[in-house]
């Protein structure tokens, strides 16, 4: 037997996925912010290693290479940010 979906089908099948979306919003917002603080920490370790590891020897070659990762990382992190509450704004329009 074959059960045609028609238009009141297609209209509940999106209620459910907006209502959905509104649940699921708030625990999206709380993993970014997890994931955001995972890689600000992991930020700070590598500095860490290069602190300690600078104690010991100098090599520019690496230390100029890490820096950059680390700047390139801040970089993307904060326009992580600013996307996130560009994103927030137009939600709230």
């Amino acid at each position: 037997m074959v059960i045609s979906a028609g238009p009141w089908s297609s209209e509940k099948s999106e209620m459910n996925t907006l209502e959905i979306n509104e649940k699921l919003r708030p625990q999206r917002g709380e993993n970014k912010r997890q994931f955001t603080n995972t890689k600000e920490k992991y930020l700070v370790t590598q500095v860490a290693y290069f602190l300690s590891k600078g104690q010991n020897t100098y090599n520019y070659e690496e230390c100029k290479d890490l820096l950059k990762s680390m700047l390139r990382d801040e970089l993307q992190l904060k326009e992580e940010k600013l996307a996130e509450q560009l994103g927030q704004a137009e939600e709230l329009r």
